[in-house]
């Protein structure tokens, strides 16, 4: 339990909201709540302390735009991967706490562009991003999570729940997305919407005009998996190169 002096709730039409481009302040309660938005959903992030001037910026943009939001601070896990782990328990909390309300999970570094109306269409268990990737000359949908919407139904709810119970069957380094992958045996009957890439742009990268944009800040976090891959890499390419110097002194000897 949060201590009341940690926690700042307010039900609906008891708190005014900051007006469009009100300064930031370099502090938060670890738990916000905010339902006076009116909306069908409540958009929840969940942040670890070195994310807070992220959070800070998703917040403003959450009251510029008057959305239901629920904020939350968690310890960090011992790695980065580990701790986006933590998504589908925190998901899973917020169905159950929200019972009147679906669920709208953002990474702590999303910002609210416009207003996000293609929420109230969704009619699904689960909204997703779907991209279509070519790997090894096949064809993949890739899935990302950064933007969720989950409604509270139990379609969404026994999604959660799977998604949630997935987490030992991924590698050790393993991400949220990972836990999907491996959740999909098991989701028969569970719906799926296919969200716009509006919807989870990242800022970077071409495409449409966002409604919600993705600031990768966990591109400055050290990634225990992107080392082990450069580690790879590197091993290959070492062992690649002896081979063609092995090679090539071989020749060189038949030769003289």
């Amino acid at each position: 339990m949060i201590p009341a002096a940690k926690r700042e709730v307010a039900l609906p039409g008891l708190m005014r909201q900051p007006e469009p481009g009100a300064d930031l302040t370099d502090e938060l309660p670890e738990e916000v709540t905010w339902l006076g938005g009116g909306q069908r959903f409540v958009t929840c992030a969940f942040y670890t302390a070195n994310y807070l001037d992220r959070v800070l910026r998703l917040k403003d943009s959450l009251n510029r735009f008057g959305l239901n939001h629920h904020l939350k601070l968690v310890p960090r896990r011992r790695t980065w991967e580990a701790t986006t782990r933590l998504k589908a328990a925190f998901v899973a909390e917020c169905l159950e706490r929200f019972p009147d309300h679906d669920v709208l999970y953002l990474d702590a570094d999303a910002i609210i562009r416009k207003p996000p109306i293609f929420l109230n269409s969704i009619n699904s268990d689960v909204g997703l991003l779907f991209t279509p990737v070519m790997r090894d000359g096949k064809r993949f949908l890739s899935i990302a999570a950064g933007t969720l919407y989950v409604r509270n139904t139990q379609g969404g709810r026994h999604f959660t729940n799977i998604w949630r119970m997935n987490e030992p069957k991924v590698a050790p380094l393993g991400l949220d997305e990972d836990m999907i992958y491996c959740a999909f045996n098991e989701l028969e009957g569970v719906s799926f919407t296919a969200l716009p890439r509006s919807y989870s742009k990242i800022f970077d990268s071409p495409g449409p005009d966002p409604v919600i944009e993705h600031f990768q800040a966990s591109r400055n976090q050290l990634k225990l998996s992107k080392l082990m891959r450069r580690s790879r890499r590197a091993i290959y390419i070492a062992l690649l190169v002896s081979v063609v110097v092995i090679a090539v002194s071989s020749i060189l000897r038949l030769f003289n």
